[in-house]
């Protein structure tokens, strides 16, 4: 599976160092995320304290080692609350406002959902629909490059 790194570096000087498992080996491409989805994700942030913004991204480097600094990067960090299970979700923001699913990660979410890739793509797709859906169910963060003000 192909790695993205993304660094990331917080207001308080903590840095760190994501390694994401590329989805376009689940999606024969990337999978594109409607506008409305993230008006619903906006939605969501607004309506509870479980789900946060912030600036964080410094740089991410794709599987070709190329360095993508100032793209239009959102980084969701989320945690279910029942199972603790992590899963990160990358994804790059396009001019119409749509995106395109990037990478997922952790190690251990991509390598579960790599056994089976059918069930993979729709257990995905859940996921995507169930943090803008099921809000007391997962703490999200959601992270932007550092250079947007």
């Amino acid at each position: 599976m192909d790695i993205w790194k993304i660094n990331l570096k917080f207001s308080d000087g903590t840095v760190n160092e994501l390694e994401l498992y590329d989805a376009k080996a689940y999606f024969n491409g990337y999978l594109r995320l409607k506008r409305s989805y993230f008006l619903r994700l906006v939605k969501a942030i607004k309506m509870t304290k479980k789900y946060t913004t912030g600036r964080a991204i410094e740089s991410v480097i794709g599987p070709d080692a190329k360095e993508w600094i100032e793209n239009a990067w959102m980084l969701l960090l989320i945690k279910d609350n029942e199972k603790k299970n992590p899963f990160w979700i990358l994804i790059q923001r396009e001019k119409d406002l749509s995106g395109l699913l990037i990478a997922i990660g952790p190690k251990s979410f991509a390598e579960y959902n790599n056994s089976n890739i059918l069930e993979a793509k729709r257990d995905i797709k859940r996921l995507i629909n169930y943090i803008v859906a099921y809000l007391t169910k997962f703490n999200c963060s959601v992270l932007l490059p550092n250079y947007l003000s």
